[in-house]
Parts: C-alpha cells; sequence; structure tokens
C-alpha cells in the first residue's frame, strides 16, 4: 500500500470521527490536527511488536521542538500499548488514535475497524506453510530458484503447496522473475518483517508442546545442559549466547524428542501455568544447516529476533535491535 492511501484515509477517518479539521502535509512529512502540525517520523503498512524498535529509537532522536505523530495502516494492541507507554501518537486508517499536544489537545479512539482492500483479502502466502517456506528462503537466497521438491523439504512442508505460494509472492510483489530460469525475492527487508510478524501471530502458537520449569538449580546452569542432537536454544537463551547480553528469564527451546526425553536430559518439570520454559516443534527440516547452529546448541538468529520481537517484555527490543544489526542486517537488505 502506499503512503499517501495510508495518509488521506487516516486522515479522512479522523475527521469523520471527530468533526475535527484534518490535513495531510504537501509533501507527506506532516500532519495537521485542529490548529496543532504534527511531523511525520514513521508511516507503515502495519506496526506490531516485530517492527517497533526502529520507531522507538527515531523517537529518541526526534527533534524537541516538534509534536512526532506515527502513521500506519494497523497498529497491533499491544504495539498501541507501548507506544502509549512512550508518550508517543499514533494514528491507523481506521481513525483508531492516541494523540496529545502541548495546547490541551487530546483523542483517544479504540475499537474501529477498516474495510480490507481487495488487494489485501489474498494472504496465501502468509497462511502457515507460506510462513514455513518464506523462512527457509529468507535463509537461502538461492532456494528460490530450487525445485519444488528442494523448497518443500527445507521447509518441511508439501510439495503441492509450494506453488500457490510463490504464485501469492510474486502478485505481492516479493518475488520478481528475471528471466525464464532466475528469480529473486525482493522488497526483503519488508518481507523479513512481515514473516517475523505472521510467524509470532499464526505459527508460533500452533507448534507449542508445553511449559515446564527446570528442576532446582538447573535454571542457573542452563547452559551446562547437554541438549542433544535434535534440541536448541531460542529467544533469551539463544540470544545470551549469540550477544552476552540478555540474562534470560524465560527459556525457549526447539525440539524434536520426546516429552519423556525433555523431562529427563534437560532436568525439567511440567508447569502449564506459570512455568518459564517453554518447548516448541521444531518446524524446518533438521538435516539442513542453514536454519541451527549445531556448535553453540542454537537456532538461526532471524529465529531468535522473532522470538524475543514476539515477547511482551521491553527489555528484549534492544537485544533484539543488536541481533538485527550484527546478524540480519547484511542478508535482509535489497
Amino acid at each position: 500500500m502506499i503512503k499517501s492511501d495510508i495518509l488521506y484515509t487516516a486522515a479522512e477517518n479522523l475527521k469523520k470521527l471527530t468533526e475535527i479539521p484534518v490535513e495531510v502535509g504537501v509533501s507527506f512529512d506532516s500532519f495537521k490536527i485542529g490548529d496543532s502540525n504534527y511531523s511525520l517520523f514513521e508511516v507503515k503498512n502495519d506496526l506490531h511488536k516485530s517492527n517497533l524498535s526502529g520507531v522507538l529509537d527515531q523517537f529518541n532522536h526526534f527533534e524537541s521542538n516538534k509534536i512526532p505523530l506515527v502513521v500506519s495502516g494497523s497498529i497491533s494492541s499491544s504495539a498501541k500499548e507501548i507506544l502509549k507507554q512512550n508518550n508517543i501518537n499514533y494514528l491507523d486508517m481506521a481513525g483508531n488514535c492516541f494523540i496529545k499536544d502541548n495546547k490541551g489537545l487530546y483523542i483517544q479512539i479504540e475499537g474501529k475497524k477498516r474495510e480490507l482492500l481487495r488487494s489485501e483479502r489474498k494472504h496465501k502466502a502468509f497462511n502457515k506453510n507460506g510462513i514455513k517456506l518464506i523462512y527457509a528462503l529468507l535463509l537461502n537466497e538461492n532456494l528460490v530458484n530450487g525445485t519444488y521438491e528442494e523448497m518443500a523439504k527445507a521447509a518441511n512442508i508439501s510439495k503441492s503447496t509450494v506453488g500457490t505460494i510463490l504464485k501469492d509472492l510474486k502478485e505481492k510483489g516479493y518475488l520478481l522473475q528475471i528471466n525464464e530460469n532466475l528469480k529473486r525475492l525482493t522488497e526483503v527487508p519488508q518481507l523479513q518483517e512481515k514473516w517475523v510478524h505472521a510467524f509470532n501471530e499464526k505459527l508460533k502458537p500452533s507448534l507449542l508442546r508445553g511449559k515446564f520449569r527446570f528442576l532446582p538449580k538447573r535454571e542457573s546452569d542452563w547452559k551446562s545442559i547437554n541438549l542433544g542432537a535434535d534440541t536448541f536454544w531460542g529467544g533469551e537463551p539463544g540470544a545470551n549466547i549469540l550477544t552476552g547480553f540478555l540474562s534470560p528469564g524465560e527459556w525457549t527451546i526447539y525440539s524434536t524428542v520426546s516429552k519423556n526425553e525433555l523431562l529427563k536430559n534437560l532436568f525439567l518439570v511440567p508447569d502449564p501455568q506459570y512455568g518459564n520454559v517453554s518447548v516448541y516443534n521444531v518446524f524446518w527440516d533438521l538435516n539442513n544447516e542453514n536454519f541451527v547452529n549445531k556448535e553453540n546448541k542454537i537456532v538461526n538468529p532471524l529465529l531468535i529476533y522473532a522470538d524475543l520481537l514476539g515477547t511482551n517484555h521491553s527489555r528484549n527490543f534492544e537485544t533484539a535491535q543488536k541481533i538485527y544489526e550484527r546478524e540480519l542486517s547484511t542478508y535482509f537488505t535489497e
């Protein structure tokens, strides 16, 4: 969706809901609401926890004499809460907003829904199988030119679903046909961003095998635990191993082994209500070296990054940003 569509639709709906004059700046860098001018420092199709760290970083460097405003096609409820906690004004296309100025204006609107454009209704690429395939393609740029069998094997999905997913990626502008035999992913930073959100919203909950806690004294000594061949750290422990930052308060594990093996070998006990160890099923081909670091027993940095951004802990955002800058930024640029 283009920037002007987002801005004009948001302005029109806010005006209808409040009957306050709203104008979009000629160069799309400002918004006038009533008598106050707001400077736009971010306009996004979708805003959620997985892409909020960049917004917060920009806000920290925003000029103090200007009133900032974030405008987005849609904003998740968790992202709204974080924006409000940081006193950042926001507005979405339906007119939902949190807006304050230094002249006493205060507007907060929630619960309004916008009608989706026809082009937004098709999301085959971001169903569960699509999320798995996109992950495999993001980790191996050459895989998109492989056979359907190779792509299906890497993503651990049925070969029959690959063509539909690739077609949808092409229609959405994320897959470019260079010539008859050559394709490549395009708009990769945006695709990665949408993948993180879709993974946390749609795929990850279905992978959860259960919540556990460590036996006494094992939590403080978690790094010494022998995970075996088919179990890997994700989330906070993965981030700690990868960066040296972030002492884990919650543990994320991806594994294929049986529950009994998990309990015995990882010194766990079931704790569905208060457990701080979450175990998830592996969703990729374990024989594919792109998905894990076998030496350090961690999943790919992209999955660790997604795990961190999928939590409700603001302390994880800074570490996620470090992982992106150190490990991912060179991969997910045009």
